[in-house]
């Protein structure tokens, strides 16, 4: 992955002059923002069932023994309904049917800024359990909705939010520049 820097050019004390021949003034030019930079695009799915929501604890990631659900990097080329499901296999064995999307948020958590879609997942009579080769986490289980374990991934805090309040979108939230935690 590149490393996260801001290329600024000097300035100029000449003309500049485009191919169409239009002259610029002197002047510096904006930074170039790389990739890392940019905010990420995250994907996760939330499972209900019987009034229980299934969490898993993360670990070996950020969000470190945070409680959260199947969730990851949107992949270049994917559907967010795609990466819902992907993730859903490879961490924890289930194979998805229908989605509804279930909240978007602008996150700025645990020095990461991402992008969040959150889905609701139909796994039928299912049973999730944490994958062995992907190993992001270890303990697991169905809980409460309106008594999750603390504390909760911030995607899951506000997909559960979502749940409970009918609001689906979250435009600043997180611990970070502009986050509004409203625990």
């Amino acid at each position: 992955m590149a490393q996260s820097s801001t290329r600024r050019s000097r300035p100029t004390t000449e003309r500049a002059r485009w191919s169409s021949g239009v002259e610029l003034s002197p002047c510096y030019t904006a930074a170039v923002s790389t990739q890392a930079d940019r905010p990420l695009v995250g994907v996760g799915v939330v499972f209900i069932r019987g009034g229980k929501v299934f969490l898993a604890q993360r670990r070996g990631a950020h969000g470190e023994a945070t409680w959260g659900s199947a969730g990851g990097h949107l992949e270049f080329g994917e559907t967010l309904e795609d990466c819902a499901r992907r993730e859903a296999m490879e961490e924890l064995g289930v194979a998805v049917g229908d989605l509804r999307v279930l909240c978007l948020s602008n996150i700025v958590a645990y020095d990461r800024h991402y992008v969040d879609v959150e889905f609701l997942g139909d796994i039928g009579e299912q049973d999730p359990v944490p994958q062995a080769i992907d190993g992001s986490f270890c303990d697991y289980g169905w809980f409460p909705l309106r008594e999750p374990p603390q504390p909760l991934f911030e995607p899951m805090r506000l997909a559960i939010a979502s749940l409970l309040s009918g609001d689906w979108y979250h435009p600043q939230a997180g611990d970070g520049p502009g986050g509004a935690r409203a625990d």
